[in-house]
């Protein structure tokens, strides 16, 4: 059997994606950190405690977990204080899988318990495939789309692939294919995925997006590989697929929320202001200044940065119930970085508690000793 180069391409683009998710590197984190913070020292302009976002981002961990994995590996990953919501999601309800493996679980839950949402309900269809917009939700700093991806019983539904967006009216560029993606299935023909994409907030809520992507499917011959001895799955790619949708006008009013901290906290040998945090109904944004008040080169940046390991952001509501915000991405600003969580904003969490790996170095026994290490900064 032949493979087309173009198939080849995807599907070694779908090997490493799938690999690099299941063996997340340190090295490689830290090669990110170092290019993001020289992004950033190109853009210095002096420090203050409001300063914009450094669009330099360092590098995206949206399926594995947290970054900077220590001497006990992510312990800091523990499974979410997560109790079922008694609300229905009605037509969306097939989505709460999602929750046993997704790191947006706070935000889906939240979105959704709320009724921040939109449904879309648009298909497209493509010989064995069809793709379908269940539902969106937005805000000024993300977009967050519900699809479902199904084949029919010719062959297996494997995953969605090279999924792009853009302004429907104006083709301008939101996502460049890395911002990540979440599905999951019991059925072999179907999958419900989340698929998140970043956006400037700098920018207006376009009226209409488009999605273009591909789904792959598992080809029902098995190809056996006579050097290694095994057999290995063949899969097939569809055609570029798009589908577009407009955005409710309701998601373009803001509704974030700013919170000055400006708490300094010790962490190894270095000196840590956690400056500014910021509430929107999908994602939650924690910055974090260096050595406040001094100026310091790159390599001091770095090793701070290699350092400061946030864990999660645990809030409380007025009933007493936590919910722990996993952590998503982090950014290299100019004097510091900025780390992303997940959002419970529309809970109206009455405190939050940034988590921070205390000691650096230091191997521990087991999960309890490393948790009592932990540095417990509050938020509100």
């Amino acid at each position: 059997m032949t493979t087309n180069p173009e198939e080849k391409a995807l599907l070694a683009d779908a090997y490493q994606v799938k690999r690099e998710k299941q063996h997340w590197n340190p090295a490689d984190t830290t090669a990110a950190i170092q290019r993001g913070l020289a992004k950033a020292r190109t853009k210095r302009s002096g420090r203050t405690f409001r300063v914009k976002w450094i669009t330099a981002v360092l590098v995206t961990v949206l399926a594995a977990g947290w970054f900077l994995i220590g001497p006990l590996g992510s312990y800091g990953q523990q499974p979410a204080t997560y109790n079922e919501p008694v609300t229905h999601w009605g037509v969306l309800e097939p989505f709460r899988g999602l929750l046993t493996s997704d790191i947006d679980r706070a935000t889906i839950t939240s979105t959704l318990n709320h009724r921040y949402v939109q449904l879309v309900d648009r298909t497209v269809t493509s010989g064995i495939y069809q793709f379908t917009v269940n539902a969106v939700m937005a805000d000024e700093n993300r977009i967050t789309v519900l699809y479902t991806a199904r084949t029919d019983a010719s062959q297996e539904m494997y995953s969605t692939v090279n999924m792009k967006m853009t302004d429907a009216s104006t083709g301008y560029l939101l996502d460049n294919g890395s911002a990540g993606g979440m599905h999951f299935s019991k059925d072999k023909h179907t999958i419900y995925g989340r698929k998140t994409i970043e956006r400037n907030r700098n920018k207006p809520l376009p009226e209409q997006v488009n999605l273009q992507f591909q789904l792959s499917s598992v080809v029902p011959d098995v190809v056996e590989n006579l050097e290694k001895g095994e057999k290995e799955r063949k899969y097939k790619y569809s055609p570029k697929m798009n589908l577009s949708f407009a955005l409710d006008p309701k998601f373009s009013i803001p509704k974030t929320e700013f919170i000055n901290v400006n708490r300094t906290f010790t962490v190894g040998d270095y000196e840590v202001m956690l400056s500014e945090v910021e509430v929107s109904p999908l994602v939650t944004r924690v910055r974090l200044v260096y050595e406040p008040e001094q100026e310091i080169d790159y390599k001091t940046k770095l090793s701070i940065s290699e350092v400061v390991q946030p864990i999660e952001i645990v809030t409380t509501s007025k009933d007493g119930k936590q919910t722990n915000l996993s952590g998503l991405f982090g950014s290299g600003t100019e004097d510091g970085m900025m780390y992303s969580f997940s959002s419970n904003l529309l809970d109206n969490p009455e405190s939050m508690v940034l988590k921070i790996r205390g000691k650096t170095g230091k191997v521990y026994n087991d999960i309890q000793e490393a948790k009592n290490d932990e540095l417990k900064i509050k938020i509100k």
